[in-house]
């Protein structure tokens, strides 16, 4: 994603978020960055991390209820990594390649409109994940 879509999406969810009855936070938005700026899922504590370097006094607690927040509005979306769940931008048709090596979590980027699947299996889809799993580039050049 380009900078600038990055912008433009974040400018739509601070307008949806405003518009809700909920409080649009420093530590929220800190989050949000963390997040849509990474071109790689996050775990919590990865995000807790990162907003430290930014808020100081910024709890893990304060991440966590953060992120529930924003999954369950579809701000984020929340994708298994083995035991862990990490944090990915776009909520919406997601592919992500797994490294069963290193076990990070890649957005893969690929277009499969909801309306061409609908057609293709003749049944009406709203939502699709694709998950794969395989050895990432650094990985794969560790064995060679």
């Amino acid at each position: 994603m380009t900078l600038r879509n990055h912008q433009i999406v974040l400018s739509i969810i601070v307008t949806i978020m405003s518009s809700k009855a909920s409080r649009w936070t420093r530590q929220l938005k800190t989050i949000m960055d963390i997040i849509y700026s990474s071109e790689v899922n996050l775990t919590a504590d990865e995000i807790y991390m990162k907003a430290r370097k930014k808020i100081l006094n910024i709890s893990l607690g304060t991440v966590y209820r953060n992120l529930n927040k924003l999954v369950a509005d579809g701000f984020v979306a929340s994708i298994p990594r083995g035991h862990v769940k990490t944090y990915s931008k776009h909520p919406f048709p997601n592919v992500h390649f797994e490294c069963a090596k290193c076990r990070r979590v890649f957005r893969v980027p690929l277009d499969l409109r909801t309306s061409e699947l609908s057609k293709r299996i003749g049944m009406e889809v709203t939502r699709w994940d694709l998950h794969m799993t395989g050895t990432c580039k650094e990985c794969e050049s560790k064995c060679t």
